[in-house]
């Protein structure tokens, strides 16, 4: 059943992505012949990743809206920057980890001596994000945190958009603060600053990953202590233009190099930075050849299973 379900939602996927269902459309009776393909492939169904950082991995899905995490192919920049960063025994802090499809891949990478701590503020993506990391049996170096982490700490909780249809695509709605896309319904979630995270005995995270639909600064702004003492790796979408104006200032204060990733369209951008005296030159030469294999798609690091 498995495999007849993977070939039709690969049939849709070849058609979409070849312009094949946009001309198939203009007859009717092909188009509901489309319709009727796309409601035998709407479920949660459970995938091994095809490729990138968590390849192998179990994951659970809603087909066809979250086949990107299925093939594996998202965010490529950010998959080889984090293979090259992080090695067995080190910790990674994943802010805004939605499903696990960044944190699954990078829990195998840091091993069991090492760390992954995904945060989420969708009470949603936390329970689908617990239920991948303990298919994959990987509860003993995946610590999954329900809270937004933000520059203070609300004792109620604090205010949050949900994404809609994209649970990916929700965060903080405060203070004229909400996620760009965001369109879903309002709810109040755990809050948590690194800072307060670290010194309730949190372990230290050689690399912070951030992604939060727009309040990427409040987020730095929350790790003062941790960035000006520990100086971890940064790797952070910017959603929009006065955020990144934001972080940029955050940068020079803080004493932080960095490299950014612009699209043709703008936004979002990435941002890879670290500390200086820290060899970040080489550490953006190394993910621009890292992990790929001879058809161009991303592959686990060197050295690690493929379950």
């Amino acid at each position: 059943m498995r495999s007849f379900y993977a070939l039709l939602y690969r049939i849709h996927s070849v058609f979409k992505n070849t312009g094949v269902e946009k001309l198939l459309r203009r007859w009717p009776r092909a188009e509901r012949g489309i319709e009727q393909v796309k409601r035998l492939i709407r479920r949660d169904v459970w995938v091994q990743v095809q490729s990138g950082l968590s390849q192998g991995m179990w994951m659970q899905l809603r087909l066809p809206s979250e086949g990107v995490y299925w093939r594996g192919t998202h965010e490529p920049e950010v998959q080889n920057a984090i293979s090259v960063a992080m090695r067995p025994g080190t910790v990674l802090y994943d802010v805004g980890a939605h499903l696990g499809s960044i944190a699954l891949g990078s829990a195998r990478v840091v091993g069991e001596l090492g760390r992954v701590v995904a945060f989420d503020g969708d009470p949603e993506n936390v329970l689908r994000l617990r239920e991948n990391a303990s298919r994959n049996g990987l509860e003993d170096r995946l610590q999954v945190v329900h809270a937004a982490v933000w520059s203070c700490t609300q004792r109620d909780g604090i205010t949050f958009r949900r994404g809609r249809p994209v649970r990916s695509q929700g965060g903080v709605e405060v203070d004229g603060i909400r996620p760009v896309a965001g369109s879903g319904e309002v709810i109040h979630v755990p809050t948590v600053t690194l800072d307060e995270f670290v010194a309730a005995g949190g372990p230290v995270p050689h690399l912070v990953k951030i992604d939060v639909e727009g309040g990427e600064n409040q987020v730095l702004r929350g790790g003062a202590k941790l960035f000006a003492s520990e100086r971890p790796l940064i790797i952070a979408e910017i959603h929009h233009q006065q955020a990144a104006e934001q972080v940029s200032g955050w940068l020079e204060e803080y004493s932080y190099g960095s490299e950014w990733k612009t699209p043709p369209e703008g936004f979002p951008r990435y941002l890879f930075a670290w500390p200086y005296g820290y060899g970040g030159a080489g550490w953006m030469r190394d993910c621009a050849g890292a992990g790929r294999s001879e058809d161009g798609t991303l592959s686990p690091p060197k050295g690690l299973p493929e379950n």
